[in-house]
This record gives C-alpha cells, structure tokens and sequence, in this order.
C-alpha cells in the first residue's frame, strides 16, 4: 500500500498498549500513521499486492510475508526526542488457522524482523483471497525489491532473520508488536537521523511451517488505504527536556527474544531468509563446512597441548628422583672413602693433610 489519505481523525490518540502512552507528566506521546505495506508470495517473482490489505503466513499455496514501513519526516519529534517505547498496532481484516476456519485468533506464532534493504511498491494490486495481481513496475515481490530492475540479495526479502524485533501480542481484532528495547532503539536511529536515513521498516514473518502441507495458518491486516481508525500505527512514547519532560531511566520492556529462538520451528529459511525447494544458501554452506573443521582443531589442539603438559611433568618427576638417588648413595658413603677424597683433595692444593 502506498501512502493513504491522511485525515485529521487518523490523528486522534488511540493510545498505547505496550508502551504506556497514559504518563503526560513524564513523557510525550506520538502516533505516525504514514506508512507503506506489501505482501510477497512465495516462488512468485510477478505475483504482487500492495492495496488496502497485506498479510503474513503460509496458506495451501504457500508463504506469504508482510512488508511494513513508516516514514518518519523531520518535524514529527524535537530535536532533543529520546524514545523511551515504540509499538506497532495493527487491525485484524482476518485470519485462518491451520484447519482452514476463518476468524480464530489462535493462529501461529508471528515475529517481527528488521527489513535490510530498501523496497518500493506500487499500490495498485489488491489480494484476491490469498493471492495476488499481475507485478507492477516498482512493485516488491519474492525475487525483487523492485520489480524489474532491483532484487533482494536472498529470495523471500533481505531482512534480519536471527534477531527478532518484537513478537505478537494479541487482543481481539487489533494485534501488537513492539515494546522491546531492541524496537526502541531501532525507532530512535530513525529520529536522530533526521534527513533521509535508511528506513525499510519491517517484515512480517508468520507461521510458516504450514506451508505447501494443505494447511493453512495466516493474518490479513488493514492497510494504509484502508479507514483511518484501521491503519497501521505506529506509536512511541518518549521525553524531551526542550518541551518540559526531561530524560530519566526507563527499564520497562518486554523481554528480547534469545537469538536461538529467533528462527520459528520448521519454517523452510536459511541465512537470512527463505530459500527455494533444497537448495542452500552462501550462509548454510559456511556453516556446515566450518563447524566440523572447528571441532577438529580444538579436538586436535587439545591433544597436543595436553601431550606436550604430560612430557613436562614426566621430565620433572624422572629428574627429582634422579637427584634423590644421589643424596641417597652419597649419604650411604663409607666415612673412610670420603675422608680418603678429601684427603687426596687438599694434597692437590698444597695443603697438608690434617692428623
């Protein structure tokens, strides 16, 4: 979706649910409506949807993701904003669980990645069900950023597949994602970098591990065309010491999702996004030629170090009994033999032997 017709009433605070848009006294609150969605079908290079609806999921024929961003212009924070939270609420068109029944909430898990390289859309195609239009020039899709002339440097968009943004939050027909540090501070790159900085916004992964199986699991979500108390928002709270509030420590966020948890169970990606049928990845080749050669070394290097310890000590211990049994036979001496050598010892240096 491209930009949609902004009314005064899309600027209406609805307030936040993840980031507490309530404490006037402490912080300031800011909803940015301007936004651009699409949704890339997977396998399907001139396959595109960008109007008033996108989606996230795996359907009977195949993944779709959700590409979302928001433009933050240069007046819509103070200089001195410091982002204390930011979330993104989205209202629910539909969904499908996995048996195919329309309207049940307890869809799969969706996470939210950062996207890595810019995208465009047209906003001309509308999804028809689960599938798309007829590519534009301009439009993203799985092969393209922008079609024909930019494509994504993986299949199924570049984006940061290991660390996740933020996970779903659900209530009713509006979904939330965000309230993590890791969503702060990615908002305030966007604010401090006030002329043109690099916002591809985000993608949307869904449960993906239906995908191709005759399954279903996916979300529709209202666009940015779509009526203004349904848009996409997204909201930040933050301070500011020129407009009275001034900076302080701000600790309440949603726990961060361990790296290992990033990738979603049995969803077909690798390296850093989907790839097609069996073939690897670049990232996939690396890592499954290095990590046998990596516990070779420092097998190998064990070895040698724990060897080399062992011939050490076996020198030290072979030496102190060797210099043991020395004291040992010179103790045991006969008495008259060693006076006979000192004897003989003092006649070599000139000195008579003592009676």
């Amino acid at each position: 979706a491209t930009h949609g017709t902004i009314i005064v009433s899309a600027m209406e605070a609805i307030g936040g649910t993840l980031c507490n848009t309530h404490d006037s006294k402490k912080n300031l609150s800011k909803e940015i409506v301007k936004s651009r969605d699409a949704t890339i079908f997977q396998g399907q290079d001139e396959i595109s949807s960008a109007r008033d609806l996108f989606m996230t999921g795996s359907t009977k024929n195949g993944i779709r993701r959700g590409l979302l961003a928001f433009d933050i212009e240069e007046d819509d924070f103070p200089y001195d904003a410091k982002v204390e939270c930011a979330e993104i609420r989205l209202h629910v068109d539909s969904t499908s669980d996995y048996d195919g029944g329309a309207y049940d909430i307890g869809i799969g898990r969706s996470t939210l990645h950062r996207v890595t390289a810019a995208w465009k859309t047209s906003g001309e195609n509308m999804l028809q069900g689960v599938n798309g239009g007829n590519v534009r020039t301009g439009d993203a899709t799985w092969s393209y950023a922008a079609y024909p002339t930019s494509r994504w440097g993986r299949k199924g968009g570049d984006y940061d597949v290991e660390n996740v943004v933020a996970t779903r939050e659900e209530g009713g027909e509006i979904h939330w994602f965000g309230g993590t540090l890791t969503m702060a501070r990615i908002v305030q790159e966007w604010i401090n970098v006030k002329t043109n900085p690099f916002n591809a916004g985000f993608m949307l992964i869904g449960e993906e591990s239906a995908a191709n199986s005759g399954s279903e699991s996916y979300v529709k979500y209202s666009g940015a065309e779509n009526a203004p108390d349904l848009i996409p928002r997204l909201i930040v709270t933050y301070t500011s010491p020129s407009q009275g509030r001034k900076h302080r420590e701000y600790s309440s966020y949603l726990p961060e999702v361990p790296h290992s948890a990033a990738l979603h169970d049995d969803v077909i990606t690798s390296g850093s996004s989907y790839t097609d049928n069996s073939e690897k990845t670049q990232n996939d080749d690396v890592t499954d030629s290095n990590t046998p050669n990596t516990f070779v070394l420092v097998f190998a290097g064990g070895l040698i170090i724990g060897s080399m310890m062992g011939l050490l000590i076996g020198l030290y211990l072979k030496h102190s009994k060797n210099v043991r049994k020395r004291e040992e036979v010179t103790n045991k001496r006969d008495p008259a033999v060693i006076n006979m050598f000192m004897e003989d010892d003092e006649v070599h240096d000139g000195l008579a032997p003592i009676s």
